[in-house]
């Protein structure tokens, strides 16, 4: 895949949609172009209490992955802070994971109760930051994927301004669709997911995308980063490490089945996630 972004042609743009409008639009938008921009998705209060609760973890964070092999930390960002546990540092983000719009993105493309929380995670694209590497999500289970279904639907949401100097995502409308999943990007089919502070980014899990370079000299792009993944597969984030059993105790119901707290059980009957061959909420009563 190549990582070139300029062309003489006008990049492909996804839509732009207001979350008050049409909800089919929001999914036909999605479901043609694999990605669709939710402008003022989430409010100026719970925006501003993501900010004040996040951004002192941001600061105090490193840049940069301590994994072993080149792949991956090249693959993570030299000038990328990467945050995760997000249910122990933002009641805010408790708040968010309920939003009733953001639960009808799960539904509609995983099956309602049928998915857990892959990752939360605050991507912070730091300035002279170059682009990553071009990929699907749902590549993280290989053996799983297949062109008929969704594996993991993911939300992007912007908590401050992205532009294309300061690192927007880069996307690659339409190639959720495509039959050969080894064909070449070309460069007049890349364009970049510019949006305000607040927006959301819905993508498919099959959708090429990446990071983008940050050429700004001060300014951070700073992204909430939180798909679902179908309930039988492992998520990215360990949950049950990153949220202490205390803080499960006083979340919402709905999180803390998102994050695994409750156990999951498959509609064709299967259980999962068990303690003593009980749901796993029992642990959150003693």
């Amino acid at each position: 895949m190549t990582t070139a972004f300029r062309s003489a042609a006008p990049p492909p743009e996804l839509t732009h949609l207001d979350r008050g409008g049409d909800l089919d639009s929001i999914w036909k938008a999605l479901d043609e172009d694999g990605g669709v921009i939710v402008d003022d998705f989430i409010s100026p209060t719970i925006l501003e209490q993501l900010r004040t609760e996040m951004l002192p973890h941001v600061t105090a964070h490193p840049p940069g992955s301590t994994h072993p092999a080149r792949l991956w930390t090249d693959f993570h960002g030299t000038e990328t802070k990467r945050i995760t546990g997000l249910c122990e540092k933002s009641e805010g983000w408790s708040t968010l994971l309920c939003d009733p719009l953001y639960q009808m993105l799960g539904d509609r493309y995983l099956g309602e109760g049928n998915y857990y929380l892959n990752t939360a995670q605050l991507i912070c694209i730091g300035p002279n930051e170059t682009s990553q590497l071009l990929h699907r999500d749902e590549l993280n289970w290989p053996s799983a994927t297949n062109s008929d279904s969704e594996l993991t639907i993911t939300a992007l949401f912007a908590l401050t301004d992205f532009t294309e100097e300061n690192g927007a995502t880069v996307v690659v409308p339409g190639s959720h669709r495509w039959t050969d999943s080894m064909r070449e990007v070309r460069e007049e089919e890349i364009g970049r997911a510019t949006m305000r502070a607040g927006a959301a980014l819905f993508y498919s899990g099959k959708i090429i995308h990446g990071g983008g370079p940050n050429s700004s000299t001060d300014e951070w792009r700073i992204g909430l980063h939180a798909g679902f993944v179908l309930g039988w597969l492992r998520s990215e984030e360990n949950h049950q490490l990153t949220t202490s059993l205390e803080t499960a105790r006083r979340l919402p119901e709905r999180v803390q089945r998102l994050i695994g707290f409750r156990s999951y059980e498959q509609p064709l009957g299967g259980r999962l996630g068990l303690v003593d061959y009980n749901d796993a909420a029992r642990l959150l009563d003693t």
